[in-house]
């Protein structure tokens, strides 16, 4: 009997925010993504024309500051280099930066330094993926050649789609993700406890996280 009313409550749950996903959730939304996309292409083409005068990490850091220019600095974070985190989750090892996080939405500068591969994780969200530097290859399970994502393009991964994905070296890109963002917190923290037993590391993201969250929910009135 309990086990009926679990599953009733799961089911009811999911039917609930599958229909709200698509109705109230984007009344919440702050970001376009084809906003940042152009943001973002804008800032590479001006780095390209600089050559060897830039930096990976002035690039990053010019994204953030023409993305707070638009949407504002109370929804952008500021670039805080201390604030990086490494990120472990479906096997797959890279570091990030949250410029903005709620219920809702995120929107993190994540990339690697040193290369990576793994898999995607089926989230109950559309994940926009801007490469800014590098390269990304991904695969969905049937295809026998990789889509591959060079700086400008944008990678849709679709809610509950899932894929095999890779980075190479120096690879870094502006993601947004929409949807049931609290969802997707799982698979990012279960390597912790599964692998790496870096508990440091999953109480930085918990913190930054949760401050982030908080801070929109109660200041911008954001979910």
């Amino acid at each position: 009997m309990k086990l009926l009313f679990v599953l009733a409550f799961i089911g009811a749950a999911w039917y609930a925010m599958e229909k709200t996903l698509y109705t109230w959730l984007p009344t919440n939304y702050a970001f376009d993504q084809d906003t940042l996309h152009a943001i973002a292409n804008r800032v590479i083409a001006t780095h390209n024309s600089l050559g060897e005068k830039t930096t990976t990490e002035a690039l990053l850091k010019d994204v953030r500051d023409e993305l707070a220019l638009y949407y504002g600095d109370d929804y952008i974070n500021k670039y805080v280099s201390e604030e990086w985190v490494f990120n472990n989750a479906g096997g797959a090892m890279g570091q990030m930066l949250i410029l903005h996080a709620s219920f809702s939405e995120y929107l993190i500068l994540f990339g690697t330094a040193v290369g990576n591969e793994g898999h995607s994780g089926v989230h109950f969200a559309d994940d926009y993926f801007t490469i800014l530097k590098g390269t990304q290859y991904a695969s969905l399970p049937y295809n026998p050649s990789p889509e591959i994502y060079t700086a400008g393009m944008m990678h849709h991964m679709k809610k509950g789609e899932a894929k095999q994905y890779g980075m190479a070296r120096e690879s870094f890109a502006l993601e947004y993700a929409r949807g049931w963002i609290p969802c997707m917190l799982p698979f990012g923290f279960l390597d912790t406890f599964t692998s790496t037993l870096d508990f440091y590391t999953l109480y930085r993201t918990v913190y930054l996280t949760g401050r982030d969250m908080l801070k929109n929910l109660v200041v911008n009135k954001k979910f």
